[in-house]
């Protein structure tokens, strides 16, 4: 029994300096957020990694195992000191993909931020504490051998690695995943460990979930049945927008006290707009909504993003000119969501089967894509053998920093404004918080009017949509939202982060082709829809015949007979939707 004891501690003794610098530099950042699990974990880590040094005997081995620990270490300060980034998945692929010349350009823009002086000295100070440390180690490995010393060791030993092993069941949980939402779901919970050596692994593992994922997607894309089409519409514009964070209630169109919608309530008060008061996000995260919102899959009838191609996949198969306006397309791009969305959005054999046109920039705000857009429209008049559209813009929106998502002269509201607000629990920075978001939220009010101009005079059709809501101090002190998280009362977060704006704008010229149209979106406005699939919609609009098309899925049809609305994969939307009625 003495024999195992002093095994079990003769890692830790005689490697404490690599062991706590492991400890320290690995799971740094990890264990601020849920501290007894992760520690235990990075315990366990450490405790291994020691033991394998200790019993291969070898200074090779022991440097290597310091190597690698200040490269990871290194490598995660200056992604996220100098570049706001992680290491992901998406910064290990342009690692990857990176040839000299871009790498050459990436040393150079490192050397022009302020911050990088802090990363060497960081570095150089951490080396010295570990080089004082193992000068010193033979003196405490004598001290830790004391009676006393080594029981208390020994027990604070046990208790951590019993937890540690106990807590690694995550990483079974981990490859049971099999596909990019459960390994989402799974690196969302704080609980899971989030060290630099498991983000490694999480984003290899990711990597190789999304290229079998992809593989599906883009067989499924590149094989597009395409039938006879007996629409005689010579020219169509179908102009989708997708908003992102916009929270319902804080429209004009909806109900808000403040005017933050003025163009979209004149359209709706000229006939030439339809909102939609019932329309559910199946996520509140971007990620997950557009995969499914793209696809032609709905979740109700248990179909996986993966299993239907996206939609503009069909339309540029069925002769429409397709333009994807993102952006996003660079925004946080060393972030997990990030890596998921531009996986689907931009692998080039889908840009390929999608799209005709991307944007090659992206702006502070989203009025300067829409310019940008219509500068390169103007260039291409009468370049097209088709008089048929199908663009999307996919825009900033309202997302996180409200302050930034607005130039300074749409400053409509200040917190003067806020008068019908009076619950005694908000401060003056959580109305300075909501006057930025209902500022933002007019703007994106201008951003849509300047999207709906372009083609105002054509046969056009414009679907407004948001990706998912948020919280910006509504009803409690909350701001934001937390991924998979429906709190301590669901109702009213489905209420703020699920419930979504969803407009459908028509043209004049239009309305006046498609009478029975505007008769069906009068009638379907009240209809209860998720945005999974908004794509039916979108055929149903077009006249486009498609095997994709499900008239049973169509909110417009009078065929339509909607599924279960699941949020979250799991939770009944309607439910908790009667609810809150009641």
């Amino acid at each position: 029994m003495k024999i195992k004891e002093v095994n079990l501690m003769k890692p830790i003794v005689e490697q404490w300096p690599l062991m706590l610098a492991y400890i320290v530099l690995i799971g740094w950042i990890s264990v601020t957020k849920n501290p007894i699990p992760r520690w235990m974990l990075i315990f366990l880590h450490a405790y291994l990694l020691v033991s394998v040094v200790t019993l291969c005997k070898s200074r090779i081995v022991k440097a290597l195992a310091y190597i690698i620990i200040y490269i990871l270490f290194t490598t995660e300060i200056v992604l996220e000191w100098i570049f706001g980034m992680n290491i992901s998945p998406n910064v290990i692929t342009l690692f990857v993909e990176t040839n000299a010349r871009e790498s050459k350009e990436f040393l150079e823009s490192m050397l022009d931020k302020p911050r990088l002086w802090q990363v060497p000295l960081c570095v150089a100070g951490m080396i010295v504490l570990n080089i004082i440390a193992e000068k010193s180690r033979l003196r405490v490995n004598q001290w830790c051998k004391g009676p006393k010393t080594t029981k208390i060791l020994k027990s604070i030993a046990v208790i951590l690695l019993v937890g540690g092993i106990i807590f690694s069941y995550n990483y079974i949980k981990l490859f049971q995943c099999e596909e990019m939402n459960q390994v989402d779901e799974w690196r969302s919970h704080q609980r899971n460990p989030d060290d630099l050596v498991t983000k490694v692994v999480v984003s290899f593992y990711d990597m190789s979930i999304a290229e079998k994922e992809m593989s599906r997607v883009i067989r499924l894309a590149e094989q597009i049945e395409v039938l006879p089409q007996d629409t005689n519409d010579d020219s169509l514009n179908v102009i989708v927008v997708i908003g992102e964070s916009y929270i319902r209630e804080h429209a004009a169109i909806y109900g808000y006290p403040l005017q933050t919608t003025p163009f979209l309530s004149h359209e709706q008060q000229e006939g030439r707009l339809f909102v939609f008061t019932d329309m559910v996000s199946p996520y509140n995260q971007t990620t997950r909504v557009i995969r499914n919102l793209l696809s032609c899959n709905s979740l109700g009838h248990h179909e996986d993003w993966s299993s239907a191609p996206p939609f503009t996949a069909v339309y540029k198969k069925n002769g429409f000119h397709v333009a994807m306006y993102d952006n996003q397309k660079n925004f946080d791009m060393g972030f997990v969501f990030a890596y998921s969305l531009n996986t689907y959005l931009y692998h080039p054999q889908i840009m390929k089967a999608c799209y005709h046109e991307t944007n090659d920039s992206t702006f502070e705000f989203d009025g300067q894509l829409v310019e940008y857009y219509k500068r390169k429209e103007g260039r291409r008049e009468g370049e097209k053998e088709s008089g048929k559209r199908l663009v999307l813009f996919h825009l900033l929106g309202q997302h996180v920093g409200f302050d930034y998502r607005y130039p300074k002269d749409f400053a409509y509201y200040d917190e003067d404004s806020l008068s019908f607000r009076q619950e005694s629990w908000l401060t003056e920075d959580m109305r300075e918080d909501i006057v930025h978001y209902d500022n933002a939220t007019r703007y994106n009010d201008y951003v849509l009017q300047q999207i709906i101009n372009l083609y105002a005079h054509e046969s056009t059709i414009v679907v407004y949509l948001s990706d998912h809501g948020e919280e910006v101090y509504d009803y409690r002190e909350n701001l934001g939202r937390d991924d998979w998280n429906m709190g301590s009362d669901p109702r009213q977060v489905l209420r703020w982060q699920y419930m979504v704006p969803f407009v459908v704008w028509c043209s004049d010229k239009y309305a006046a082709t498609h009478p029975e149209h505007i008769t069906q979106l009068r009638e379907a406005t009240s209809r209860r829809a998720m945005l999974d699939n908004v794509c039916q919609l979108l055929f149903h609009l077009s006249g486009l015949r498609t095997p994709y098309y499900h008239q049973d899925r169509d909110v417009l049809s009078s065929g339509y007979s909607y599924p279960k609305r699941i949020i979250n994969e799991t939770i009944d939307a309607d439910s908790l939707l009667n609810n809150l009625l009641e």
